[in-house]
């Protein structure tokens, strides 16, 4: 019976690498869409039922990362409790985020996505009070919730082939005047992109004042992330 049990254990070892295998290549290939939103919406619509396993195959903590600087700047910043602030999870996906800020006491969390698919999932955390679909930040659009925010998150969001940098300034029309959003930006995206340089832009257009960078701190495992807290408008 010992080399059956063995035989066994070393296919399961198998099939775990396999799977490992097939969960990076899922989250690389979604890299290669160039933000169209045809071709993100139809690529999510057949990943969200896998999406959260896959990310989480490859020790993804940025939404953890997001909801630890939220509350960071919900205490330090705004100086209130995470009970008393609104927040919007932007690009909400299938709600890690959402979890993560339940989890530090958030508990008026609002989200969107581009695609319906993940916000159906979303929306069985039981976390968010408001929520859309087919929001696409690359897009000028009509605020879909009709509100503006203490804290905005954006986890995973700015990566590549998904979100242009000049997405900052859309997102900054959802917060409110004293509020601060949290930015995070996969390594690959800040190298190949030109997200530097255009938060600098803005910030000397006066539409962002950047707070804080936190640089290559844990987002997935095979790479890093920079997190960004800005306000909106110019430096006082």
């Amino acid at each position: 019976m010992r080399p059956v049990v063995c035989a066994v254990r070393h296919g399961t070892a198998i099939d775990r690498r396999r799977h490992l295998h097939d969960s990076v290549s899922t989250i690389h290939a979604s890299h290669a869409l160039d933000g169209d939103p045809d071709k993100l919406n139809d690529y999510y619509a057949g990943w969200a039922g896998r999406y959260d396993k896959d990310v989480g195959d490859q020790d993804y903590g940025c939404p953890r990362v997001v909801a630890s600087t939220a509350l960071l700047v919900a205490e330090a910043y705004l100086n209130k409790a995470p009970g008393e602030v609104s927040v919007l999870d932007a690009g909400c996906g299938t709600g890690l985020a959402g979890e993560e800020l339940r989890k530090r006491g958030f508990r008026h969390v609002d989200g969107f996505d581009l695609s319906n698919e993940m916000v159906d999932i979303a929306a069985k955390t039981g976390v968010y009070g408001k929520l859309a679909g087919g929001i696409d930040l690359n897009e000028d659009h009509e605020n879909p919730l009709e509100q503006q925010y203490d804290i905005i998150v954006c986890a995973g969001v700015f990566t590549l082939g998904h979100v242009e940098p000049r997405a900052l300034t859309r997102m900054a029309r959802y917060l409110k005047a004293d509020g601060l959003m949290v930015i995070s930006t996969r390594n690959s995206y800040l190298d190949a992109s030109d997200y530097a340089a255009v938060s600098r832009r803005l910030e000397e257009e006066g539409l962002v004042r950047l707070v804080m960078e936190i640089p290559n701190a844990r987002y997935i495992a095979e790479e890093g992330a920079h997190y960004w807290i800005y306000g909106r408008g110019p430096r006082a």
